[in-house]
């Protein structure tokens, strides 16, 4: 373990190592029951398929160390008045029974009494009755010598509401309860905190063993009182990643197998929706700041779905917000109702997207489903017994013929889930249907900006030799106008180059390179296909929005005002010039130019201090130009001046209150254009590739026009 520690500190500290990156490929799956009812089958069945998904986890060399696995059942009420009995007190039949499952320092004894000590202090303050505290039994006999030198102290706290909630009241409570918790941890360093859950209605058991020893480390879980009606297991492999105990899956609300691509720019926009956060359900919304805690995109996911949850919406709702159906190009497959649906949920929070199938649950629905590409596989197979299993692999569990009534796989974008109360089973356009209902009135505070967009001649800025002047200030070669910009106007393609670039890496370049040269695609960690032009038209969607960063806990909050949408972030010369009619009251326009005399350093501050004023003053439209550029002006890189001013709206908490638009002459090719809205753009004008293509055109360059 000293090697282990010794190594990672070595990679982190040569940047070759980073938590934020860390990523998963792991197997996943749930039990659960369709008449609504507890029994302890579903239990036994969630531990053996956990066991039928071993291989989807990496061993360590000592055979018994695992990436990580669990499981997540209800709370047994049983089961745990027994313990609490032990504790010499007796449970109040109406309260519910509370429990966090903790780990904590195991060889520090005075960081562990920190840990009690605040999470005591909390409860108390929040006016819960402690029954005491419960050392998990575990067997370290099956762990290898690697889990076995991290483990954690393993405890449960077993407590309850001294007045009596709603389960949904009390499940918030709890939830604002432990980001109290967890926040103190941070103040006092305590690194080593973990708590898996906190709850009276669900409990979380894992660690960093095999999955095949899940019930052998936790003797709990082979109770016979130990019941529930849903069981979500998770077998981790953690891709070019280290596994710890507090990393294995599931999480709070949801398993996940898979990756998050979009992470970095999740992780960002979320920051800007905590500045406009309110609900009447939480008594101090900053209490639950920051939103995202976890160093894992698993995790980040989950940490999410849980605020969405408290803030009272289904499962089923959440997992359409966040990773939703490809709908926008399909209008003739997907319904009318499906397609306001979603395209009210693109309008509320950015998809986090990425290969994913997750199951979940907010303990009220239990849900399985898969990403819009459809990019990791989950089967599943319903039973006359009352039973759902679904899972990333098939036949996971044994189940005699005769009893299947029906079995498949989840297409992309599809979901099935069980309304636990109910014990009811909802398929894909079944849940759909049922969600269509109550959210397609919003849809007319929504307004399509392209039709209002619409041109039927462009608009020219420059030509001659002003348009020469400008492109070789701009860097562009006649190299960059003949492969790279010609072939995407004749044959609508990006350029296909050799893979063997003899280019210098721009850092390296002794001849001008653009800022956006210094920025490379991150590549995923595991191995995903790539993706075919076909299912690039039909799955991928360039919807651009405006108007709506802010409250995502409060829908009708949310849309009190006009929501804007674009079908792509990119304007051209006309369309910007009735962009700017449109919004013409609210744009603040920035110069992103400056005297050859002065510095870049002050004049991004002015840039900085400019849009600052222009937000608070009302402008909700900024336009970053650098049009004004001359013989004496030079201009700010575009992407340098875009990542500062949103960078600083977002320290300032103003982000959420404009869109960024862009009206530039830098932008080439498709990479320099995602790396302006990677670093904030809202949309791209690029008026001199635009004018560019004019000069072609007039020189009757095109073959086919």
């Amino acid at each position: 373990m000293k090697n282990y520690k010794k190594n990672l500190n070595f990679l982190i500290k040569n940047n070759i190592y980073d938590p934020s990156m860390e990523h998963d490929a792991c197997g996943v799956g749930l039990v659960a029951s369709t008449n609504g009812k507890k029994s302890r089958e579903i239990v036994d069945y969630g531990i053996e398929a956990l066991k039928s998904v071993w291989h989807r986890g990496a061993v360590d060399a000592d055979g018994k160390s695992g990436d990580g696995a669990g499981i997540k059942l209800e709370i047994s009420p049983n089961f745990f008045k027994e313990k609490i009995t032990a504790t010499g007190h007796t449970h109040e039949a109406d309260k519910r029974i509370c429990v966090g499952m903790i780990f904590m320092p195991r060889n520090d004894y005075a960081d562990q009494e920190k840990c009690r000590s605040i999470i005591e202090t909390v409860l108390l303050k929040e006016d819960y009755y402690i029954y005491g505290w419960r050392q998990v039994p575990v067997n370290p006999k099956v762990l290898g010598s690697t889990a076995e030198s991290n483990r954690p102290e393993i405890v449960q706290v077993l407590f309850r509401k001294n007045k009596i909630l709603k389960t949904d009241d009390l499940e918030r409570d709890l939830f604002v309860c432990r980001k109290k918790i967890e926040k103190l941890a941070r103040q006092s360093q305590l690194k080593e905190l973990y708590i898996c859950s906190f709850s009276s209605r669900s409990i979380i058991y894992k660690g960093m063993f095999l999955a095949e020893a899940l019930a052998d480390f936790y003797p709990d879980l082979k109770d016979k009182d130990f019941t529930s009606r849903f069981a979500i297991f998770h077998q981790r492999y953690s891709t070019n990643t280290f596994p710890s105990w507090d990393l294995a899956q599931p999480f709070r609300t949801l398993a996940h197998n898979g990756e998050i691509n979009t992470v970095k720019g999740n992780i960002n926009w979320m920051k800007i929706h905590e500045q406009d956060m309110s609900s009447s359900l939480f008594k101090n919304v900053d209490d639950l700041k920051p939103v995202i805690r976890s160093t894992s995109d698993s995790g980040a996911l989950d940490n999410v779905f849980e605020l969405l949850t408290h803030s009272g919406k289904l499962a089923p709702l959440i997992k359409l917000m966040m990773i939703p159906d490809a709908w926008s190009k399909r209008s003739k497959t997907v319904p009318k109702q499906h397609q306001q649906l979603f395209n009210f949920l693109n309008s509320t929070i950015e998809p986090w997207d990425g290969p994913a199938a997750i199951c979940a649950t907010d303990a009220k629905w239990v849900l399985a489903a898969v990403d819009r590409n459809g990019l990791r596989p989950l089967r599943y197979t319903i039973t006359s017994d009352n039973l759902l299993f679904a899972g990333s692999e098939t036949g996971m569990i044994k189940i005699p013929e005769e009893k299947i009534i029906k079995k498949g796989r989840l297409g992309p974008g599809e979901l099935i889930a069980v309304e636990l109360k109910e014990g009811k089973l909802y398929q894909d356009k079944e849940i759909k249907d049922y969600i269509s209902k109550d959210y397609n009135k919003f849809n007319k505070q929504i307004i399509d900006l392209d039709k209002k967009l619409s041109i039927t001649n462009e608009e020219i800025n420059f030509s001659g030799n002003e348009l020469r002047r400008r492109q070789f200030l701009s860097g562009y070669s006649v190299e960059d106008l003949e492969l790279i910009l010609h072939p995407m106007v004749e044959e609508g393609k990006e350029a296909v180059g050799s893979m063997g670039d003899d280019t210098p890496v721009a850092v390296l370049s002794s001849h001008f390179r653009p800022l956006s040269h210094y920025f490379r695609q991150n590549f995923s960690q595991v191995t995903n296909p790539p993706i075919d032009s076909l299912r690039e038209n039909k799955i991928m969607s360039l919807k651009t929005r405006f108007g709506n960063l802010g409250n995502i806990l409060d829908f009708d909050n949310l849309t009190e005002e006009d929501i804007f949408v674009l079908d792509s972030p990119i304007l051209t010369n006309s369309q910007l010039r009735k962009f700017k009619k449109i919004f013409s009251k609210k744009i603040r326009i920035i110069d992103c130019t400056f005297d050859v005399s002065e510095s870049l350093k002050s004049n991004l501050e002015r840039i900085k201090s400019e849009s600052e004023t222009a937000v608070r003053e009302g402008g909700t439209t900024l336009i970053l130009s650098d049009k004004n550029i001359s013989s004496k002006r030079t201009y700010i890189p575009m992407v340098l001046a875009v990542g500062s001013v949103n960078s600083n709206l977002v320290k300032l908490g103003l982000r959420g209150y404009c869109s960024i638009n862009v009206e530039t002459s830098e932008t080439l090719d498709t990479h320099s254009f995602a790396v302006l809205i990677g670093v904030g753009a809202t949309t791209v004008n690029p008026y001199l590739t635009i004018d560019s293509i004019n000069q072609r055109f007039q020189k009757k360059l095109f073959g086919n026009f």
